[in-house]
């Protein structure tokens, strides 16, 4: 399965917020085996975020979005999504009473109209249970079964949503499309000593070893890290994989691997 991620909000194009959950997403989706081809960061306004989720839709039918779901007047990723799909917005009555029931409990008070905001979602969506916080996800599909599943933008949030609902949704999809349960992984040498130039040229020589194991240089202070990444296949065929271009790279560089990550 390939899915792109769009993180939105001007705060991440501003600088002033580090985009953590692109990062979260990616580590975890791989884990299950699933590629992000491309992620793309777009600010608060409703037609950027439109044309990038068309554009991401176009090219692999699966998105994750992540921000814009709260109830400020810059939170507009359900609307310019619901309008891409050609669908209306209501407010999702047991969500919104659950809402206010957990404003009572926690301030004393009624809770704003202003965040029933946070309860409105697309017409024909499903409501992604949040246990994190009080905006849910949202997952809309099209008849063609081209999907969007929207996050929240705070981290917690996000991350507590990927791993008890975005991951077992993807797991069940998979398995009822018959994907075979392949896996992402990746191990990274480091060596030290070694010019990131010369590194590549001395494993260039061995590169036919490597079969379909990707190869990436990242240099940095101490010394350029030799990253190696497998994609779809089984999780025992992959770590096979990973070891023999290891045990290859070790015989070919020697003392100039001093760890494994």
């Amino acid at each position: 399965m390939k899915i792109e991620i769009v993180t939105i909000g001007d705060e991440l194009l501003l600088g002033f917020t580090i985009d953590t959950n692109a990062a979260y997403l990616a580590r975890a989706l791989a884990a299950e085996g699933v590629e992000v081809v491309q992620r793309a960061t777009v600010g608060d306004d409703a037609a950027t975020i439109a044309a990038a989720v068309h554009a991401a839709l176009h090219r692999t039918g699966a998105v994750i979005t992540t921000g814009g779901l709260g109830p400020t007047a810059d939170d507009l990723t359900k609307p310019s999504i619901a309008a891409l799909f050609g669908r209306g917005m209501h407010l999702d009555e047991p969500h919104a009473d659950w809402m206010r029931e957990r404003w009572r409990r926690r301030f004393g008070r009624e809770m704003p109209d202003a965040n029933l905001q946070q309860a409105t979602v697309p017409d024909g969506s499903r409501v992604l249970r949040n246990n994190h916080g009080s905006a849910p996800g949202v997952l809309l599909e099209d008849d063609g079964g081209r999907w969007v599943a929207m996050l929240p933008g705070v981290p917690r949030e996000m991350r507590g949503m990927c791993d008890d609902t975005i991951v077992p949704l993807l797991r069940d999809r998979m398995r009822a499309a018959g994907v075979p349960p392949q896996v992402v992984v990746s191990r990274t040498l480091r060596t030290t000593g070694i010019p990131e130039s010369a590194l590549a040229g001395r494993v260039a020589v061995i590169a036919g070893q490597f079969g379909d194991v990707a190869t990436a240089y990242l240099p940095g202070i101490d010394g350029v890290d030799l990253r190696l990444t497998v994609r779809g296949r089984l999780a025992a065929d992959a770590q096979r994989a990973l070891a023999e271009s290891e045990a290859a790279l070790r015989t070919e560089l020697g003392a100039d691997i001093y760890g494994v990550d």
